[in-house]
């Protein structure tokens, strides 16, 4: 773009108000010079009359004097050659023929006269003639003197109208090109500094230094804008990225809070899991959980606001764990124990940062720490328990076992005397029911003994009911047994897992002794949240009717081990056609 500086069009105005101001300084000068000279040529004309009747009044006299005539000759020829009219002589215009035309007649006609008397007489008459064209001359120079004065006006007024135009459109140029673009500019500092960048372009725009500098602000203010605005971004987005990551942290603190005290609360984890959705915006997030390290039979726990979960296939948890590509999957593991898996599917395009990443990760280490102290305290429990029992089955061996071996061995020498000494009948049935108590009473502290030294010192409730299936098959090879455990995301601690691993033993003694059954199954499952069920089912002749009374020791003890769990035994026909023993109980 062409520019048109400013300086120039002031430079201009300044120029021309010197021009003008010079012009009409010389015009003045001009006509004082000018007027000078013909103020004293008219002054000297004028004395040229007044000589010229002197003369004439000279030459009336009776007694002239003619050396004083010669004088007022001489004086009379001086001032009509003086400088102030001699000049008149150069110019061509009327006043210089008039000028000529004086001089020409004064030394051709008029003076001539004056050398003879008897010339004096018509130098008389022509006098008045000659004297009227000295008033001519006078006149034009007073002519002159006023024309020149009128131009001069012309001229001063010329150049007051100039200057004031000039001035006036200086003023508008200035006001136009200078104050109101540095106003608009003032103005847009402030905005600039109050950080209004909106509406911010200047509306003066014209090829000049002004109008470069309004668009180079105007440029500036645009980027400062853009910069402002990206700024302004980066801080929103800086600060809904701290406010998430502050929100992330509450989570990740209230999650190890809540799930520090009790990890298998599903209500606490599915509210968790939506928060975690909510806040990263995902389209769906849940866990895929067991209660025993290492098992691969899951349970999905998901929000209910999450419509993305597929109908969850019980028996396909190791194929649903390869995930699709579109979905993260973060494994729950502690110390080479694996618990699960936290699985994230994302909306499209969505793509987790690295520092959702890494909070997620967390979150799974919480949750898998959480399960891991559980079930390290579930393990000492159980120890506990079992050296407890331990001692209580050293203390029945030492104490009440002895003494029925001592009663048994009393029972029979008390026997053999009654034999040598020929007591009657009716002893003999006394002796032998107390020998059949006693011994029935050995027997049951035999079991008691055996069930109190029952070792379940390590791994899972399914590893010690799968020891115990073992064991039984090898004890009675003509039965077949089979182990259903269903179980999943379920905490029994240990004082339940001790009491369901014995009511199954005693069921499964009862399927061996009484039963006459060719296959067994157990069946642990949970059937609803914090509900658990226990299924003993045989194929084989089913229970007799006095086998659920209070004085068979089997049944009782099995219904007194329910009763501490807080839950509730039933006997009842298995699905085969034989026995089943049903225990229910809260896990919670």
């Amino acid at each position: 773009m062409l520019l048109k500086p400013i300086r120039y069009k002031a430079l201009a105005a300044i120029i021309a108000t010197c021009f003008l101001g010079l012009l009409s300084v010389s015009g003045s000068l001009w006509f004082a010079a000018t007027t000078e000279s013909d103020a004293a040529a008219i002054n000297v004309a004028g004395s040229l009359r007044m000589q010229a009747w002197r003369l004439v009044d000279q030459i009336r006299t009776e007694d002239t004097d003619k050396a004083q005539l010669w004088q007022l000759i001489k004086v009379y020829d001086r001032s009509l050659t003086s400088p102030s009219l001699k000049h008149l002589g150069g110019r061509t215009d009327i006043i210089g023929n008039r000028y000529l035309a004086m001089v020409g007649e004064w030394r051709s006609e008029m003076r001539p006269l004056l050398n003879d008397e008897a010339g004096w007489h018509e130098f008389t008459e022509k006098v008045p003639g000659f004297v009227d064209r000295l008033n001519d001359l006078v006149n034009s120079l007073q002519l002159n003197t006023e024309r020149k004065l009128h131009w001069l006006v012309i001229l001063a007024i010329f150049s007051l109208c100039s200057i004031l135009a000039i001035g006036a459109m200086t003023i508008r140029y200035i006001r136009l090109n200078l104050i109101k673009p540095v106003e608009q500019l003032s103005e847009a500092a402030k905005k600039v500094r109050r950080g209004e960048f909106d509406q911010l372009r200047l509306e003066y725009c014209h090829a000049n230094e002004m109008g470069q500098l309004t668009e180079t602000f105007s440029a500036m203010a645009d980027s400062l804008s853009l910069l402002y605005g990206d700024l302004e971004s980066q801080v929103s987005s800086q600060t809904r990225s701290l406010e998430q990551a502050n929100t992330a942290l509450q989570l990740l603190y209230e999650s190890s809070q809540t799930l520090g005290m009790n990890p298998y609360d599903e209500e606490q984890l599915m509210l968790i899991l939506e928060r975690w959705k909510v806040l990263l915006g995902l389209r769906s997030a849940y866990v895929c959980l067991t209660g025993s390290a290492g098992s691969i039979r899951l349970q999905r726990i998901f929000p209910q606001s999450d419509t993305y979960n597929d109908v969850c296939n019980i028996g396909q948890c190791e194929g649903c764990v390869r995930t699709p590509s579109s979905d993260v999957q973060f494994p729950l593991s502690q110390n080479d124990q694996g618990y699960g898996y936290l699985h994230i599917s994302l909306q499209g395009g969505q793509s987790l940062t690295e520092e959702s990443r890494q909070w997620l990760r967390t979150f799974s280490d919480i949750v898998s720490s959480s399960l891991y102290r559980s079930g390290y305290q579930t393990q000492e429990r159980r120890l506990l328990l079992m050296e407890e029992r331990a001692v209580i089955a050293r203390e029945l061996h030492d104490s009440l076992a002895q003494a029925l071996s001592y009663q048994k061995i009393q029972v029979t020498r008390l026997k053999k005397v009654l034999t040598r000494m020929d007591a009657d009948e009716s002893v003999h049935s006394i002796v032998e029911e107390i020998r059949e108590g006693v011994n029935n009473a050995y027997r049951q502290l035999r079991e008691l003994l055996n069930t109190f030294r029952l070792s379940m010192t390590s791994g899972t409730l399914e590893e010690a009911l799968q020891q115990t299936m073992e064991e039984y098959g090898k004890r009675d090879g003509s039965v077949i047994f089979n182990l259903d455990y269903r179980l999943r995301f379920c905490h029994l601690d240990a004082h339940h897992q001790i009491h369901v691993l014995q009511i199954v033993r005693e069921g499964l003694v009862n399927v061996i002794q009484h039963s006459e059954a060719t296959k067994a199954t157990v069946v642990c499952e949970q059937v609803a949240p914090g509900k658990v069920q226990v299924l003993v089912d045989d194929d084989g002749s089913g229970f007799n009717e006095d086998i659920t009374t209070s004085g068979h020791y089997g049944t009782t003890i099995m219904q007194e081990r329910a009763e501490s769990l807080g839950g509730q035994l039933y006997f009842e026909t298995s699905g085969y056609g034989g026995a089943r023993v049903r225990l229910e109980f809260s896990s919670v």
